[in-house]
């Protein structure tokens, strides 16, 4: 069993992808230097096992956990049922060194943890009764580089089982430092065709929005894109068809200017929008859907220093606006690239 899989793993070596974080795109370059690193890290977590783990570091006063992906080596397409393994990469850019739940050090134990949802098990899981798969458990794998030092790489192999279905499968994975945090500045985003899974063409740009582990294939998303915006809560969703793609907290208009219910489309795109009238409000990421009225980031003035966007912020979540819906800024970003002149948008009470 060994002796295959050792022969299963320099196939798959030999015609893996390099896949950096993306959505079924083609593969980007990585610049001689980042391969360089990886290579090193490989090297590394061979050296590692072999070699007694130097567990002691200088604790620094102000202890920082972080992390930044970097590449995943793993095939685009498998069979059902297929066996396959997966590397992947992620630099430590905090200050204190990581270890291995397999390098006998008791503190900054990391591992790769299931994401969306967090700790959820995953259909590619595969045990360790007949050889070491490289996980630890149905939501968790072993960090290979038994320590990683602050700007070092840490190298993740493991191995997959795919599932007995079509379809195009997501797995979201993030770092966690095992009983203080999750490292989301390094998650992955890992997709996978098995079989014959397909997804519909016309929303295929939806998916790179999707951030949930899942067949994606089984999402209906032949739907049209529409807004969706409910006053009693203060909070706005995003929806193709009937799926759910976000779901925003808002401020809409207060009691005395509020946010007229009904359907209407957005006419109007605007990067920013200057209110006509006195105090002439900046409105960036502008969707006007009726005259008058906007879907926007937090509004702010050109010389009080930030005092009304502060202000602005601080009511997200509560009806205080003129009648236009208010949105956090990166909020906003994300409805601005969803929507488009023509996007349905839905107010109820």
């Amino acid at each position: 069993m060994r002796k295959t899989l050792g022969t299963l793993a320099i196939i798959t070596a030999l015609s893996s992808l390099l896949v950096l974080q993306g959505v079924f795109a083609q593969d980007a370059p990585v610049v001689h230097g980042v391969k360089r690193q990886i290579a090193d890290a490989g090297e590394n977590a061979k050296k590692t096992t072999q070699e007694q783990v130097n567990c002691a570091f200088e604790e620094p006063e102000n202890q920082v956990y972080d992390a930044q992906f970097i590449a995943t080596r793993k095939k685009g397409v498998v069979a059902k049922g297929e066996l396959f393994e997966t590397r992947i990469y992620i630099r430590n850019t905090g200050n204190v060194p990581w270890f291995s739940a397999q390098s006998g050090c008791k503190n900054m134990v990391v591992n790769l943890g299931t994401d969306n949802d967090r700790d959820r098990i995953s259909p590619f899981f595969t045990n360790n009764l007949l050889w070491e798969s490289g996980w630890a458990k149905e939501n968790r794998i072993y960090m290979k580089s038994l320590r990683v030092d602050p700007g070092k790489l840490a190298e993740f192999a493991f191995w997959s089982r795919a599932p007995q279905e079509d379809g195009f499968f997501r797995e979201i994975y993030t770092p966690v430092v095992e009983g203080k945090k999750w490292l989301e500045n390094g998650t992955i985003t890992s997709d996978i065709r098995v079989g014959n899974g397909s997804i519909p063409l016309k929303n295929k740009d939806i998916l790179k929005y999707i951030q949930t582990s899942t067949n994606l294939s089984k999402i209906n998303l032949d739907g049209d894109r529409w807004i969706k915006v409910d006053i009693s809560e203060q909070r706005m969703s995003l929806m193709v068809g009937d799926y759910l793609l976000r779901n925003f907290p808002v401020s809409t208009g207060k009691r005395s200017t509020p946010t007229p219910y009904g359907e209407t489309i957005i006419f109007q795109k605007q990067e920013v929008r200057v209110g006509g009238g006195y105090p002439h409000y900046i409105m960036p990421k502008w969707l006007q859907f009726r005259r008058g009225y906007g879907i926007h980031a937090l509004p702010s003035l050109a010389n009080d220093g930030g005092v009304f966007w502060t202000e602005a912020l601080n009511h997200i979540g509560t009806p205080r606006s003129h009648g236009c819906i208010r949105l956090l800024p990166a909020d906003a970003e994300f409805t601005y690239n969803f929507a488009g002149i023509g996007t349905a948008v839905k107010v109820v009470p």
